[in-house]
């Protein structure tokens, strides 16, 4: 079986982790500091050359969408790549503005991992390496909310009664 700490991109997230990937020491990966994907690691592996790199330079507002969408349910069920963020992403853009909602997101977005930054540093990289910065959003994104990393999360509907 993989080992669920591999910082490999999956677009999509799998089945409930089993017992020893739920028990595996991931802290490194999940409280770590800093990004776990460097903003020039676009590529890496190969197979992301196509997505999320494509997508992300010509239809950077899917990226975007999906980004955010993975940070309020990992699972990404009821996912619509048409959603609320896409959908201001491409207003802003007919502006050449979606960077400041970059930056915001960016920002909050480090503050929810507990990533070192700051916010000139999140506008530098939105306006001078945006399609760079969505993809290292989406694979932090995706790594950090994998359910063999985080653990047990109940689900959104489940409360006391």
């Amino acid at each position: 079986m993989a080992d669920p700490t591999q910082r490999v991109y999956r677009a999509w997230p799998k089945g409930p982790p089993t017992y020893q990937q739920a028990n595996s020491d991931s802290s490194d990966i999940t409280q770590s500091r800093k990004w776990n994907y460097s903003l020039f690691d676009c590529c890496s592996p190969g197979t992301l050359c196509v997505y999320p790199r494509l997508t992300s330079c010509c239809l950077p507002c899917l990226t975007y969408g999906k980004t955010q969408t993975r940070i309020k349910d990992s699972s990404l069920q009821g996912f619509s790549y048409i959603n609320g963020p896409c959908a201001i992403w491409s207003f802003l853009s007919l502006g050449a503005m979606q960077w400041i909602m970059q930056t915001i997101t960016r920002g909050e977005m480090r503050e929810q991992y507990g990533i070192e930054g700051s916010c000139c540093g999140d506008c530098c990289v939105s306006v001078f390496c945006g399609c760079c910065a969505l993809i290292q959003e989406e694979k932090e994104a995706e790594l950090r909310t994998r359910p063999e990393l985080v653990g047990y999360q109940k689900p959104p509907h489940m409360a006391m009664p």
